[in-house]
């Protein structure tokens, strides 16, 4: 049986995934559940209470992607489980949540529900190819028994699954299925890394060595280092199967893409759930997006261990003009907060949820290259104002993948079998 954080950080990634399709009432525990969960996490601080206006609580909806019909339900959930309090006027208050309790209160909101076996189902199946793939039948077995589904219901929750994304497959030789997700290195990654590299040619082994020891240097590098060490068909296959993250922060004038190591997180934990909001990746992406892509003239970001140190303390850093430019996809997820000097451009930074920051460190302090400098001299001062997450990001390249390149993802992962 999956422990409360576990079950909450699966109901956050089945909701994100619920969000590109329509007519998904099959799982509609998961998502409200999935829903409240995210709208708590933005709206909270880690250590400290928060009074919100209303302006700012529907600004925070639309980034937690809540309708207008959906936002008086999710409150008045929360606001029953004691989590919130709610005025009149659309004000609200929230104590301090970290993204663990986030998780748990997650967890009891769907069980609150009294969500169906194929809900319940729908989770137990991704939690199960965590750790390794599963062939079809064995898996298929397992789900149906486990949650007393008739043959008709696991065949349609398995299809519909596949679709969504809950879960990947790919078809071996004899025409079999060969279940997997994500999720497969952020558990054990020296085993599953060592059963990857026997697969593959000694230059292709050489290649991996050289990028992981290179993230294990920086923490994060950007995706074009990534594809001149590798190249951009082995990058990709290696994606597909989560054994790199990728990390996307955009704006209106560009796109900038960050490669980290799924078990950069596991210090505190299991990665998985340490992150399930993703906000430590994107609080990572984005500094790292501020420190090659901002001028100097700005407040460009040098002493990024110190400035992470400083936040991490509950310290404001500042000011700059940068600050208030840089990093507004942190402020609307409540990351960070921002105060204005008197009488000038520049902002002070502050953290709020402490330990997204302290998860962020355990990427960046794997050795002593944490202050870059800009790449080339093409300086683009611009916000980050969008985040995709390494899930998301790995769900589109395995669409976009063609036959010949699924049959090498197939070829990789049928190591794990052996």
């Amino acid at each position: 049986m999956m422990d409360k954080r576990t079950e909450g950080a699966w109901l956050i990634n089945h909701t994100k995934k619920l969000l590109d399709f329509k007519d998904t009432q099959e799982f509609e525990d998961i998502e409200l559940a999935g829903k409240c969960g995210s709208f708590l996490s933005n709206l909270a601080a880690s250590d400290e209470q928060s009074d919100l206006n209303s302006d700012k609580v529907n600004a925070i909806a639309k980034v937690s992607n809540i309708k207008k019909t959906e936002i008086e339900t999710i409150k008045s959930i929360l606001e029953d489980a004691r989590l919130i309090e709610t005025a009149s006027n659309g004000s609200l208050s929230v104590l301090g949540i970290t993204t663990s309790t986030v998780l748990t209160h997650t967890a009891d909101i769907f069980k609150n529900n009294n969500p169906s076996n194929y809900q319940k189902a729908a989770l137990e199946l991704s939690e199960s190819v965590s750790d390794l793939p599963k062939e079809e039948k064995i898996l298929t077995e397992y789900i149906s028994d486990s949650y007393k589904l008739s043959k008709a219901e696991s065949t349609d929750l398995f299809m519909q699954a596949e679709e969504i994304g809950f879960i990947d497959y790919e078809k071996l030789d004899d025409n079999s299925k060969f279940y997997f997700n994500g999720n497969l290195f952020r558990r054990e990654n020296l085993t599953k890394t060592n059963a990857i590299l026997s697969s593959l040619k000694q230059e292709e082994r050489m290649k991996i060595l050289e990028l992981d020891n290179l993230l294990t240097t920086k923490g994060c590098i950007t995706v074009e280092k990534a594809k001149s060490i590798l190249g951009e068909l082995l990058l990709s296959k290696l994606q597909s199967i989560g054994m790199y993250d990728f990390n996307e922060v955009s704006n209106t004038k560009e796109t900038k893409t960050f490669v980290t190591k799924p078990s950069a997180f596991s210090k505190y934990g299991n990665p998985f759930e340490e992150d399930a909001l993703d906000l430590a990746k994107a609080f990572v992406s984005s500094l790292y997006y501020g420190i090659n892509f901002s001028s100097s003239g700005r407040g460009r970001i040098t002493m990024l261990k110190a400035l992470l140190s400083k936040l991490v303390k509950g310290s404001e850093v500042g000011p700059a003009t940068a600050i208030g430019e840089d990093y507004k996809l942190l402020e609307l997820k409540r990351v960070i907060q921002l105060r204005r000097e008197s009488n000038s451009s520049m902002y002070y930074m502050k953290l709020l949820k402490k330990d997204v920051g302290a998860l962020a460190m355990q990427v960046l302090e794997f050795g002593d290259t944490t202050e870059q400098t800009v790449f080339g001299t093409n300086i683009y001062s611009g916000s980050v104002t969008n985040y995709v997450g390494p899930e998301q990001k790995r769900y589109n390249n395995r669409k976009k993948q063609n036959t010949t390149s699924k049959q090498s993802v197939a070829d990789i992962l049928r190591t794990f079998r052996n």
